[in-house]
């Protein structure tokens, strides 16, 4: 998922209309803007779900309407892709367009697996074939067959007919890159029997050539600890584009579905005045400090008032903005905020907050005997709508693990997605995230004691 170039991310953020095949990892559909029609265009070896000249009649009614359309590919669209007669296709019609190149299966899946289609002194040529044929000769190449899975074993036979004996190293790899990927590896005269008896489907990509051989000395040894797994993010936007790359560096595929939708409300003049009449200023989240500095106007002006964060994440973003706090509690939530408290903290408490929240902070520090008061500066709303193809995946073939960061996040996504094939494990960030999650009927496998990607990813690894 993570091979899309920067240039087709562009293009789908500015796509009214996404025409999809069957190959895309419908993760990459989570990066179009809202209320994206998406058309399933995919084929697959035995039926057809789509005729070709329906495609192309779809992709130029939508441009003559005047919007942006997607022609989603897996791989590249030029590569066995039929691109070039969709692009002739447009031409004939007078549309103009943008051709977006892509990373082949041919070349991606193999080395994903370990195995460069090309090295010196092994292989300085490589064909790319598509089906079951093989044509052309040996000495010094490598041979990829693409869409041979029905027609492997005339695949292997042609390929001893040019000159590969039945000892040359082969290899199937099914769905490479994604977190279902195998990698077969065999000869010219076993692959087709240990395909079989694995029940290999497509898609898949052949490698016949010396190069096979290559696969262990070009595998990393050291296999990182999330790889194979999906995880799903359903924290804020801001949070998921800072996590995403932290759970990628370890192996996951991350998709990022935010269950919330971070609004800063509009000023009230009131406001001001009631950040400096207090004595501490309390964040228990990153949105709030974020939303703070258009509330407070010159930071300065806030220099007599103490500043609280919740814990060690919310005191970073803090940092951000120029605030150092004065207290940190242990996190992640009010209750250790609250048993954390010193009493001898004297003066007026305003907690900045967001809408979700239900006031318990504040009632804990009046039991306390303290003057507090909460003072909501921002909205969580609700998430933009899940892609259809995407919920279909995770209904099919779930997910390893869901983050949670709130209780309301893991309501939501329990509303979008009741039933699961395999229910993914789920790590929630602090006990009363916890609680509400198991309450909506989620397996919590692990409670993250910071809201932070190095908390939730410990989590996850020591689980």
């Amino acid at each position: 998922m993570g091979l899309i170039t920067q240039r087709g991310k562009e293009a789908l953020l500015q796509a009214h209309v996404v025409l999809y095949d069957r190959l895309v990892n419908p993760g990459i559909l989570l990066g179009t803007r809202p209320k994206t029609l998406f058309v399933d265009a995919g084929k697959t070896p035995r039926e057809k779900r789509m005729e070709q000249n329906e495609i192309h009649r779809l992709l130029i009614g939508f441009a003559k309407k005047g919007l942006n359309v997607v022609r989603l590919k897996g791989g590249d669209p030029y590569v066995f892709g039929r691109g070039g007669e969709e692009a002739e296709a447009l031409v004939r019609a007078g549309v103009s367009f943008e051709v977006v190149p892509g990373v082949t299966a041919g070349i991606a899946a193999p080395a994903y697996a370990g195995i460069p289609v090309t090295h010196r002194g092994i292989s300085t040529e490589a064909v790319f074939r598509i089906g079951s044929r093989a044509e052309g000769t040996v000495s010094g190449k490598t041979l990829v067959g693409y869409m041979s899975v029905d027609g492997l074993d005339q695949f292997l036979a042609h390929a001893t007919e040019l000159g590969f004996t039945k000892r040359t190293p082969a290899s199937l790899i099914e769905r490479g890159t994604t977190t279902k990927q195998r990698v077969i590896i065999g000869t010219v005269g076993t692959l087709a029997k240990k395909a079989n008896k694995l029940m290999v489907q497509a898609p898949a990509v052949i490698v016949v050539g010396e190069v096979v051989s290559l696969c262990n000395r070009c595998t990393p040894k050291t296999k990182k600890p999330l790889l194979g797994k999906r995880v799903i993010l359903t924290v804020s936007e801001n949070l998921g584009k800072e996590w995403r790359r932290v759970f990628e560096e370890q192996g996951a595929e991350v998709w990022e579905i935010p269950m919330t939708r971070i609004e800063a409300l509009p000023v009230q003049k009131t406001w001001r005045a009631r950040v400096l009449k207090s004595d501490w200023l309390i964040f228990t989240s990153a949105a709030a400090v974020r939303a703070f500095p258009s509330v407070a106007g010159d930071l300065r002006s806030i220099s007599h008032c103490k500043i609280a964060a919740v814990g060690k994440s919310t005191a970073q973003v803090l940092g951000s903005i120029g605030l150092v706090p004065d207290w940190v509690g242990p996190g992640p939530g009010s209750k250790e905020l609250l048993s954390g408290w010193s009493k001898k903290a004297q003066g007026k408490i305003l907690h900045l907050t967001g809408n979700a929240g239900n006031g318990d902070l504040v009632k804990g520090f009046r039991k306390m005997g303290f003057s507090a008061e909460r003072l909501v500066i921002y909205r969580n709303n609700a998430g933009e709508e899940v892609p259809d193809p995407v919920l279909r995946i995770l209904r099919t073939e779930g997910a390893d693990w869901v983050v949670f960061a709130s209780g309301t996040a893991a309501e939501r996504f329990r509303k979008i997605i009741s039933r699961w094939s395999t229910e993914p494990k789920v790590i929630a960030i602090g006990p009363g995230t916890a609680r509400s999650a198991k309450h909506v009927g989620w397996k919590v496998c692990a409670v993250a004691k910071e809201p932070s990607s190095d908390s939730v990813l410990r989590g996850i690894l020591k689980s």
